[in-house]
């Protein structure tokens, strides 16, 4: 069983119950702690474990708040650009509606231009039609005083000394 130990349990170590080595043989051994002084150590521990997770919490509550205030800002970027959104929508329907006024004008226009076109072809028509009656009456007025003239004969003209 002697061999069944290791190195550094041999030669010096035999017979003992410890885990130290040649080298360290030297220290002194540590005594037990007791149960006050493990508690406290556990008491340490845990305050600054709490201080690390109240660090923690904060910063936590920190970034929520952060969060929070990004949200708000979020919410109120989103109104605006639903106001803007909006605006844009009236403003396309009234483009649109002038649009339509405008295409209803130049409908109206050329309707207007169309109809002076008619009341300038109808006047002339009118005036030619007028002018071939008053011609034509000039004519007939011509004519029957020409034919009135040759029914009588032609009236003897007086002699130049009489």
């Amino acid at each position: 069983m002697a061999n069944d130990k290791p190195v550094w349990f041999k030669g010096v170590h035999e017979g003992r119950t410890d885990d130290r080595t040649v080298e360290d043989a030297h220290t002194k051994i540590m005594n037990d702690i007791t149960r006050e002084e493990f508690n406290a150590k556990l008491e340490t521990i845990e305050v600054k474990m709490d201080a690390r997770v109240a660090a923690v919490s904060a910063k936590i509550d920190g970034f929520l708040s952060a969060q929070a205030e990004r949200d708000k800002a979020q919410v109120e970027r989103d109104k605006r650009y639903e106001l803007l959104a909006d605006r844009v929508t009236k403003a396309a329907e009234g483009a649109e509606e002038a649009a339509k006024q405008a295409a209803t004008v130049k409908a109206n226009y050329w309707a207007a231009v169309a109809v002076q076109l008619f009341a300038v072809v109808a006047i002339l028509a009118g005036a030619y039609f007028a002018n071939q009656a008053n011609v034509l009456g000039a004519m007939q007025t011509t004519l029957s005083a020409f034919q009135a003239g040759k029914a009588e004969g032609a009236a003897p003209l007086p002699a130049p000394g009489k």
